[in-house]
C-alpha cells in the first residue's frame, strides 16, 4: 500500500516563527550599528549596507507576518514599504492591529533606539576603558 498523502516539511517554522525573527534580527542589526559607530564613525558604505539591511528586513518581516495572518501585501506595496519602512511599519501595525499597532510600532521604536544607544554607549566606554580609542576621539587644544 502507498501513501500519496503530501508530506509536511516539519523541520520549516511557521511564518510566525520567521516573522519573530526578523524582529530579533532588527534589534541585532541596531546593536552592531550603534558599536560600529564608535570603531568607524565616517564610513559611508557601511551606512548604505545597514540602511539596505534593515530596510530588507523590516520589509520581509511585514510580508511574512502578512503571510501568517492570510493578508499577503501586494508586490508594489512591499516596495512602497522597503522605501519608506519606519512609516510603512506603523502604516501596516495600524493596519494589522487598529490603534493598538500604533502602540506597538513605538514600542519597537524605543526599544531600536534604546539598544543603538546601549551598544554605542558600552563600546565607547569599553574601548576608553581598555585605552584602545585613539586620538582622533579626543580633541587636544
Amino acid at each position: 500500500m502507498t501513501d500519496d498523502s503530501p508530506k509536511i516539511d516539519a523541520t520549516l517554522p511557521p511564518y510566525s516563527v520567521w516573522s519573530r525573527n526578523c524582529v530579533f534580527t532588527l534589534y541585532g542589526l541596531a546593536a552592531i550599528w550603534g558599536a560600529i559607530q564608535i570603531v568607524l564613525p565616517d564610513s559611508p558604505g557601511l551606512y548604505l549596507l545597514f540602511t539596505l539591511m534593515f530596510a530588507l528586513t523590516a520589509t520581509f518581516w511585514a510580508r511574512l507576518d502578512a503571510i501568517g495572518r492570510s493578508r499577503p501585501i501586494a508586490p508594489i506595496l512591499q516596495m512602497l514599504y522597503f522605501l519608506v519602512w519606519p512609516l510603512g511599519a506603523m502604516v501596516y501595525l495600524i493596519s494589522r492591529s487598529g490603534w493598538r499597532g500604533l502602540g506597538i510600532a513605538m514600542l519597537h521604536a524605543v526599544g531600536l533606539s534604546v539598544t543603538l544607544a546601549l551598544s554605542f554607549y558600552l563600546t565607547f566606554f569599553g574601548l576608553h576603558f581598555a585605552g584602545l580609542l585613539d586620538q582622533r576621539f579626543y580633541q587636544q587644544p
